[in-house]
């Protein structure tokens, strides 16, 4: 059975949420979906019933849950810096997302660390992990894409994965240089970078078709029967 890798961190959750913010494209949600980039932001919390459980451990829940929304947002404005001002965007720096993922507030809670997000977080480092031992932490995703079928086999006999998953990977992995474009196409045109989710939605709008290329245009159109 395949497995979804839609658990990243933070910031890579609310970029690659980004990308069905594509313009005319209506149907990209649905066809996003199917992809690893179909990871929407977990919002954190423990309960839905949380802010109804009296006394001091329902104020300890709130307010850690609060604290930890506050950090989440401080992660995503880092990491836009980072990309923004990174010549490009590498295996390597996709790798950390995930494993900053796994050793975040989530994993050392109790109870937590078997949770699904967790555990596709782990089957996606995996695959990550093997591929930089492979093919190096510096390829980027404009070379995963000239991949052989031969080689990624490769990679699923060695972390012991489906071919569908390696290519789930590598998916997000793409979308993720794509906003890396965007946001490197901002800084280099004088454009304000993006503060949170909705400024990420909006630089995908505005900026997605003006950094993608005509190959990736035309697979968008075929996607969406344009």
């Amino acid at each position: 059975t395949c497995k979804s890798y839609g658990a990243q961190s933070f910031g890579a959750k609310s970029m690659v949420n980004s990308i069905s913010q594509l313009p005319s494209t209506s149907s990209y949600n649905n066809y996003n979906q199917s992809t690893p980039a179909a990871a929407t932001i977990q919002k954190v919390s423990f309960s839905s019933e949380s802010s109804e459980k009296p006394g001091i451990f329902g104020w300890v829940q709130e307010k850690f849950t609060q604290r930890e929304k506050d950090k989440q947002a401080v992660k995503l404005v880092d990491q836009i810096n980072l990309m923004a001002n990174s010549p490009s965007y590498t295996l390597k720096m996709f790798a950390d997302e995930v494993d900053e993922q796994l050793s975040s507030w989530k994993t050392k809670i109790p109870g937590m660390g078997s949770s699904s997000e967790i555990q596709a977080a782990k089957e996606s480092q995996v695959v990550v992990k093997e591929m930089v031992t492979q093919l190096g932490g510096d390829i980027s995703a404009g070379d995963l894409g000239k991949l052989e079928r031969k080689q990624k086999l490769k990679l699923s006999i060695a972390c012991e994965k489906p071919l569908d998953d390696i290519n789930r990977v590598l998916d997000l992995f793409r979308q993720m240089e794509i906003m890396h474009r965007i946001l490197r196409y901002r800084k280099e045109n004088g454009l304000p970078l993006p503060t949170d989710q909705a400024g990420l939605n909006m630089a995908m709008q505005q900026d997605g078709m003006k950094v993608m290329t005509n190959q990736e245009k035309k697979e968008l159109r075929k996607a969406f029967g344009n």
